[in-house]
């Protein structure tokens, strides 16, 4: 018996090794290694330098993979012609941005008022959901800024040029890795950028974490119910107390995945589906040889 005891332990000892050498590889394919941050360098247009300037500052501050949507907010810093203050220009101004909630993608500045703006969402272009938890996903954003003549003012024809920009970029959501690219459109007046993310590499652990501690349980389950059908003796209650828990806690286990979406996605082929068949088998089986071999007292 105690021979039969060290070999099923060291079945199981293999089972953990082999899943955790399992985890690392999978670690070491899906995981990407951290992007710097590309500076954004607008081309010299010009050979002159701007007499004004406009630094947008966008920060991301959600990211909704199930919504499709990537939330932003912009901050502005106005410099030379176009400051009247920190951030109320000196002249009417209008922003054309692709934001989703932004009514015919335009926003207007008047003189002397602050250059206020509502937080903008932007549509994710690219991206599958269902990869969860090696999804990735792509957002384009446009922005551009142009003067507007004010009544009663005469401006010289540079003033109602474009206006140049400056972009500096901030990401600091939890359980994703955000990054942006330049495109090749980008310009002193037109920042055009592609806006990445993706899940964290703790999210994609501890994910894959879930994925493992499932397999065990359904594989540790399927072990005690094959060895109480070769064994011919009743099952106790607790074993099939034991496994019937296990199914109805592998839905709560799945959820538990930081930001996992509903039901469908890598994760739950990789582990859900097969484990909730497995424990389904063993409570089958569990049960039958409790039923065929139970016999109440007779009183």
């Amino acid at each position: 018996m105690q021979i039969v005891n060290r070999i099923l332990l060291k079945k199981i000892l293999i089972l953990i090794c082999s899943a955790i050498a399992l985890l690392a590889i999978i670690l070491s394919i899906y995981s990407q290694t951290a992007i710097a941050q590309e500076p954004y360098s607008p081309s010299q247009d010009t050979a002159a330098p701007p007499k004004g300037l406009v630094e947008v500052k966008m920060t991301v501050i959600a990211v909704d993979p199930v919504k499709n949507e990537l939330e932003t907010r912009l901050q502005f810093e106005l410099k030379g012609i176009y400051k009247k203050g920190p951030t109320y220009p000196a002249q009417d101004l209008l922003m054309t941005v692709n934001g989703a909630n932004v009514k015919d993608s335009e926003i207007s500045f008047k003189e002397g008022k602050p250059m206020i703006v509502p937080t903008l969402k932007f549509n994710l272009v690219k991206g599958k959901i269902n990869n969860y938890p090696f999804d990735r996903h792509i957002a384009k954003v446009a922005i551009s800024i142009d003067p507007l003549p004010s009544l009663g003012k005469k401006f010289a024809p540079f003033e109602l040029n474009p206006v140049p920009l400056v972009f500096n970029f901030n990401a600091d959501v939890p359980g994703f890795d955000i990054t942006y690219r330049p495109l090749e459109e980008n310009s002193s007046i037109f920042i055009y950028i592609d806006v990445s993310a993706s899940r964290s590499l703790p999210v994609k652990f501890f994910a894959l974490v879930i994925i493992v501690i499932m397999w065990v349980l359904s594989i540790m389950a399927l072990l005690l119910a094959l060895k109480v059908l070769q064994s011919g003796k009743l099952p106790e209650v607790g074993m099939l107390s034991w496994t019937a828990v296990m199914l109805f806690a592998f839905p709560a286990i799945r959820n538990a995945q930081p930001g996992v979406p509903p039901v469908g996605t890598a994760s739950d082929f990789l582990s859900f589906f097969w484990t909730e068949i497995i424990v389904v088998v063993a409570l089958v089986i569990i049960g039958s040889c409790w039923l065929k071999r139970y016999h109440p007292p007779i009183e």
